[in-house]
């Protein structure tokens, strides 16, 4: 069965804008960055993590977030110096989004704002951390660790350091619940319960996340890192001009389906680029390929640049997209293809504000 059922789009009388966006990745720390990378097909290096499992030693590739580099761009609060990284990120790219003055703003009550934060594996640097500690010594487990264990961790330090005390919202699911979380912003700016919305997505490596993409494919290069957007109704120069979804799927013949259906639904036009989820691993790109074949103009493949980021990949699309527009494409068209739950796609367009 085809999932065109449970589709809801925008409404054509209410659109999005984008006032602000931002990213931590692998290729740097700000959205500009992360444009450059992709666009130019850079090469971004890999690092090998170690762990031992016994008497073997077990490697794992993959592209990390500069350390340096995040320390000198992140926003100074006390709640950050115990914080996981996937906090850190994701503060990091909240502070880009939203900016000094609308900062100012909220802190002065001039401004109403909604958090929606998404995953998929959440805060595992701290979770693995807190477990193994249980399992050496349940006496000794540090309880200054279990915080920062529950999902809603990272978003609960964002409201602090904006000091929002508007609706606070953490997602989990694939990477495609990330459209979903601008499903949310809509219906809260729409219905007034804030003036924007800001919406991230956030992941943090550890040896466990990467050898979990191990069943998926050992081709994938896992990355981290957070993406944000910054959305109210009112007009800016970058338009959410629709999204189609979410396309349920079950299986590999219905996620097939999704996808294509997906693609189908979003408008073509000239000038515009595709900003897609392809990671460069044939098994797993085949359903997205498929339905672009099609597809004559250029195309942006993030993931297959900064490496897989699993619940972030949707969020690096978006940002890639916008930038795209800034550097002057007319249109940019996002293909979300999920990983097991759901499929979307976006249209995001030059506006005269």
């Amino acid at each position: 069965m085809q999932a065109k059922q449970n589709v809801r789009d925008f409404s054509p009388q209410f659109h999005l804008f984008v006032h602000g966006h931002g990213a931590v990745s692998s290729a740097g720390i700000n959205a500009q960055a992360l444009y450059r990378a992709c666009a130019g097909r850079e090469l971004i290096p890999t690092i090998e993590l170690e762990r031992k499992a016994g008497e073997k030693t077990i490697s794992y590739s993959h592209r990390p977030v500069d350390a340096k580099a995040l320390r000198a761009a992140m926003p100074k609060h006390a709640r950050l110096r115990r914080a996981s990284n996937v906090s850190k990120y994701a503060v990091t790219a909240a502070h880009e989004a939203i900016g000094p003055e609308r900062l100012e703003r909220m802190k002065n009550g001039q401004l109403r704002i909604g958090i929606v934060l998404t995953f998929l594996n959440g805060c595992v640097n701290y979770s693995n951390r807190f477990f193994s500690e249980v399992l050496e010594d349940p006496n000794f487990a540090s309880p200054i660790l279990f915080p920062e264990t529950v999902f809603n961790a990272p978003a609960s330090h964002i409201a602090a350091y904006l000091e929002c005390d508007g609706p606070v919202y953490t997602l989990i699911g694939d990477s495609a619940t990330w459209f979903s979380a601008l499903n949310v912003a809509e219906e809260w700016i729409s219905s007034d319960q804030v003036d924007g919305c800001l919406v991230l997505c956030a992941e943090e490596i550890d040896w466990l996340t990467l050898e979990g993409l191990r069943y998926y494919s050992r081709n994938l290069i896992a990355t981290e890192g957070a993406a944000a957007v910054y959305v109210e109704a009112r007009p800016s120069a970058i338009s959410v001009e629709n999204i189609h979804g979410p396309y349920s799927y079950n299986d590999n013949t219905q996620r097939r389906i999704a996808v294509a259906d997906a693609w189908d639904a979003v408008e073509k036009g000239g000038g515009g680029v595709l900003i897609d989820g392809l990671t460069h691993v044939p098994r797993l790109d085949r359903d997205e390929l498929s339905a672009t074949e099609s597809w004559e103009g250029e195309r942006i493949s993030p993931a297959g640049i900064l490496g897989e980021g699993m619940g972030i990949r949707c969020g690096f699309q978006t940002v890639a997209a916008i930038e795209a527009l800034y550097a002057g494409h007319e249109s940019a068209l996002v293909l979300a293809s999920g990983g097991n739950q759901h499929a979307f796609s976006a249209k995001f367009t030059r506006s005269n504000p």
